[in-house]
């Protein structure tokens, strides 16, 4: 290898490590301050970095902002639309469904939000992509789960945006309450094993709205 592309192929590596570095910073200040107005000042002092690089990598904060749902949520919507084709029962299904979901949030407590103030405050071609990364593909999910539910005669119908917001609100809000609940049981993160329970009673609580009527 030559010089030349020797110095290539370190700037096109040092360019990704800036990006990655970048949306990191941002991920580490939306965690500690469990709040979503941040600014690009923040970001470059928490970084290291210029704040020049973010309209370089990502044109502006809404870019890098719509960047970091994309590397949050990306693998769990992989694994969300395997899960919805696997040949396995919907009670079963339903749960590993949440269990995706909240371990997502434990990680990006902030996923929720973001996404929700990206779609107000960006433009409509932002809310457009976001609406068919994110929420489209956890609504059409949840609507085939319950669908097999309904077909084998053990769930009763359901509309299926409530259902969303349903699952959705209940598996984000424990998340967004960590302050409060410092103050309330002093405990402001969850454990595994609060976490396993907490899975089990949204679990059970979808169910009981689920099941079929005797």
């Amino acid at each position: 290898m030559t010089d030349s592309a020797t110095s290539a192929t370190a700037g096109k590596k040092q360019r990704r490590n800036s990006r990655a570095a970048l949306m990191q910073a941002a991920s580490e200040i939306l965690i500690q301050r469990n709040t979503i107005d941040i600014s690009l000042s923040d970001i470059a002092e928490h970084s290291g970095l210029n704040s020049a690089l973010i309209k370089y990598h990502f044109g502006n904060k809404n870019g890098l902002l719509l960047a970091l749902v994309e590397r949050d949520a990306g693998p769990s919507m992989e694994k969300l639309k395997a899960l919805s084709e696997q040949d396995t029962p919907p009670k079963e299904k339903l749960r590993m469904h949440i269990a995706g979901v909240i371990h997502t949030y434990a990680k990006c407590p902030y996923l929720n939000r973001l996404v929700h103030t990206l779609m107000e405050n960006g433009n409509d071609e932002i809310a457009q992509e976001l609406v068919d990364f994110f929420v489209k593909p956890i609504l059409n999910a949840q609507q085939r789960i319950v669908e097999q539910g309904v077909e084998l005669g053990i769930f009763k119908p359901v509309d299926p945006m409530m259902f969303y917001y349903l699952l959705i609100g209940a598996c984000d809000y424990i998340f967004y309450a960590r302050h409060s609940r410092r103050f309330m049981s002093g405990q402001p993160d969850l454990s595994q094993a609060m976490r396993n329970q907490y899975i089990d009673f949204v679990t059970e609580s979808a169910i009981k709205i689920l099941t079929a009527d005797d």
